[in-house]
């Protein structure tokens, strides 16, 4: 199935969402800040807890039209690393990596993401585990 470009550039746009990034406007002006929505139509941000010049602001809403670039200034978290630590304990055939979605399904009932585990009961938190393990190893 061939990819669509328009598609693909919003996946990757929707995944900076609640990550530190650097947005560079047309004046040449330079805001960092914590990602908190996008307008996909038009391309407008908010940024939350974001830094102008060394003052402190509780949000800034951008312009889309006004943007020259958005910055991932974080790390980003290694969804694949993960993936494979599961696959270890709960065998490669259960453990699916969606990438475009940000996330990792455990036996099609657990949900991983960055954000934690979703799910309950005795797998839920081998799951949980793994995770915090994980999290502690790459920080």
């Amino acid at each position: 199935m061939p990819l669509n470009p328009n598609r693909e550039f919003l996946l990757e746009l929707s995944g900076l969402v609640n990550k530190r990034v650097k947005v560079v406007l047309t004046n040449e002006k330079t805001y960092v800040g914590t990602l908190r929505g996008i307008q996909d139509n038009s391309f407008n941000i908010v940024l939350a807890d974001a830094e102008y010049n060394g003052q402190k602001l509780y949000r800034v809403f951008i312009t889309g039209s006004n943007i020259v670039e958005v910055t991932l200034t974080e790390e980003p978290f290694d969804l694949a690393g993960l993936a494979n630590e599961l696959s270890q304990m709960f065998q490669p055939q259960n453990v699916k990596l969606i990438e475009e979605a940000g996330i990792i399904q455990v036996f099609d009932r657990f949900t991983v993401s960055e954000d934690g585990v979703k799910g309950t009961g005795p797998i839920a938190d081998r799951i949980r585990r793994i995770y915090e393990k994980y999290k502690e190893k790459i920080n």
